[in-house]
């Protein structure tokens, strides 16, 4: 699979690496996957491609293999395999975020590769990314965020606050009916059960220094929109009852990645 197009490309380790041309794996694609299209059809697909490409390109940079191993992996027919469905997904559709997306978890498979676990994980969340929404990644990463992460060197309910500001509220707001959650099931990402978590119990757990058993959640979240909008999510969808697989984990991740800039460190959930 070609992740660049016609010259070599140079990643953080200083080495060249040169890969195929995307030009011809593109031109393949249109005959053998999508079969005889109309001429405006074509000029869709080449303009979604040319975007996913232009996104796999400014992501090159994170790929951390060294020369022959990279190309040993680029040359796998694994990777081929996977490569060519992202590429067929990100053909089908104009959505940007999507091509973003999509980059950002193939190079994450290429540096992931030594490792089976993680390159299976990978594999299944670049083929279940086109089935979601971005109101469904949000939901994932709001679910994992306050259920499988904590910020360290919180100490005050200012800094937590801030904290829900800057890294919460992006995954707050998306389409709260029982149809989104049941759709993250069916995809394979989380699972819904009967037990839930309860949002302040989380809190406790995560931050003793900041909230106390004695506290009362909706007295310290008032007046404060993007907690009290958080609260409101817990208590009337079912995020509260769902708990994220290891192809949910990775896509949440990914995505946070994707939207803040931050980096996740995924071996601490899949390893």
């Amino acid at each position: 699979m070609n992740l660049q197009a016609g010259r070599d490309i140079v990643v953080n380790n200083g080495n060249s690496i040169a890969l195929y041309s995307i030009e011809e794996v593109a031109k393949q694609l249109l005959g053998s996957v999508f079969g005889e299209l109309p001429d405006e059809t074509k000029k869709q697909i080449e303009t979604n491609q040319k975007s996913y490409f232009q996104s796999l390109s400014e992501n090159l940079s994170k790929i951390i293999k060294q020369n022959e191993e990279l190309k040993t992996v680029i040359n796998s027919p694994d990777f081929q395999y996977v490569s060519k469905q992202a590429t067929i997904s990100a053909s089908r559709s104009s959505s940007i975020e999507l091509h973003k997306n999509l980059s950002l978890l193939l190079i994450q498979r290429v540096n992931n590769d030594s490792e089976d676990l993680k390159r299976i994980v990978y594999n299944e969340a670049i083929k279940t990314l086109a089935k979601l929404t971005q109101n469904q990644l949000k939901i994932l990463t709001l679910c994992f965020l306050v259920k499988r992460t904590k910020l360290n060197g919180l100490t005050n309910f200012n800094q937590f606050i801030q904290y829900l500001e800057e890294r919460i509220k992006p995954f707050i707001d998306f389409k709260k009916t029982n149809a989104e959650f049941e759709h993250l099931a069916y995809a394979g990402c989380a699972s819904i059960s009967i037990a839930g978590h309860d949002l302040f119990g989380l809190f406790k757990g995560n931050y003793p220094e900041i909230f106390k058993e004695s506290d009362n959640i909706d007295e310290l979240f008032k007046d404060k929109e993007t907690a009290t909008k958080l609260l409101t999510v817990w208590k009337e969808t079912p995020i509260m009852n769902m708990n994220l697989t290891s192809v949910g984990i990775v896509l949440a991740s990914t995505f946070y990645e994707q939207t803040t800039g931050d980096k996740m460190n995924i071996d601490i959930w899949i390893n």
